[in-house]
């Protein structure tokens, strides 16, 4: 049995590629995170291994298909199978990408940044409440890495998602090794931006390993999000930062190459609890005194 643990809850992301190793290790993990498109796309047979799941161990819903910053209307079948599967996964919260993944007629296969206008802001705000309409759980929003920045941004990272999230209502998916590599990549201070995000908004947190890419026409090495390494322990320091001012529910490690060093993996599972218990037991200490002062 399972023992229960205080939120947020440590998790990985469920990959079918070690389906068979994940379920054989339930008991490392306190959580699974499902991309809802595998159940959709990946075949009858990902798609029972995952539902078999269910009752098992808690799990939460992830999207890569919705490109909601595409200038479209929203795929209205889409949504509604996403919300069948969010149900039948009793995910208590549907998170996809701020980004688009497709122009019209072709899939561009990348998760690609919004110009950061309100504009913008305003065509994601009406159709985030659309999905709010159709999928009866919490939404939350996720930041990606990006390579390039739209020169008619008029809005830093943080505040076009402050504004899409509090006229909305929807939450936050902090993606801390995003905003670790962004801040490298694009010269930005990532404590400013974690300092401007509202007390309570993040309600799950990603994180993730990359590599470091040298290139002569580089000024400098690019930090890039392939979540194929362990860790790096500047996420790990955001992930700290965040938990002062937040209570996600979850931390969720994404990993989606070398997924075969499971020492790897488990290593960063227990890394990331020890900052997450450490966060708690500092923070129940401070209580502590607190209540013994008064």
């Amino acid at each position: 049995m399972k023992i229960a643990r205080p939120l947020p809850a440590v998790g990985i992301g469920y990959r079918s590629a070690i389906g068979d190793w994940t379920r054989e290790n339930l008991a490392h993990f306190d959580m699974l995170e499902i991309t809802v498109d595998h159940c959709l796309s990946s075949g009858e047979s990902v798609a029972s291994e995952i539902f078999d799941l269910v009752g098992q161990i808690p799990m939460t819903a992830h999207g890569i298909g919705l490109s909601i910053g595409t200038d479209v209307p929203l795929d209205l079948a889409y949504l509604d199978k996403v919300a069948t599967i969010v149900q039948r996964l009793q995910a208590p919260a549907y998170s996809e990408h701020l980004a688009f993944t497709r122009a019209p007629g072709r899939d561009l296969a990348n998760l690609l940044p919004l110009p950061k206008t309100e504009e913008v802001a305003e065509s994601i705000i009406t159709k985030v409440r659309m999905i709010q309409s159709r999928i009866p759980v919490p939404f939350l929003l996720e930041n990606i890495s990006y390579l390039f920045e739209w020169p008619e941004s008029q809005m830093t990272d943080v505040a076009f998602l402050n504004l899409i999230c509090t006229e909305t209502g929807a939450g936050l998916l902090l993606d801390v090794e995003n905003l670790y590599l962004n801040a490298h990549n694009h010269g930005f201070d990532p404590h400013a931006f974690l300092n401007d995000l509202p007390a309570g908004i993040v309600k799950e947190v990603h994180v993730a390993g990359g590599v470091t890419v040298h290139k002569d026409f580089l000024a400098r090495p690019f930090l890039a999000d392939s979540h194929s390494h362990p860790v790096p322990d500047g996420a790990l320091d955001l992930l700290d930062r965040v938990l002062v001012r937040h209570r996600p529910d979850a931390v969720v490690l994404e990993r989606d190459d070398r997924l075969q060093e499971f020492d790897e993996i488990l290593a960063d599972v227990r890394r990331i609890r020890a900052r997450v218990d450490a966060m708690q037991s500092e923070s129940g200490h401070a209580s502590t005194l607190i209540a013994a002062s008064d």
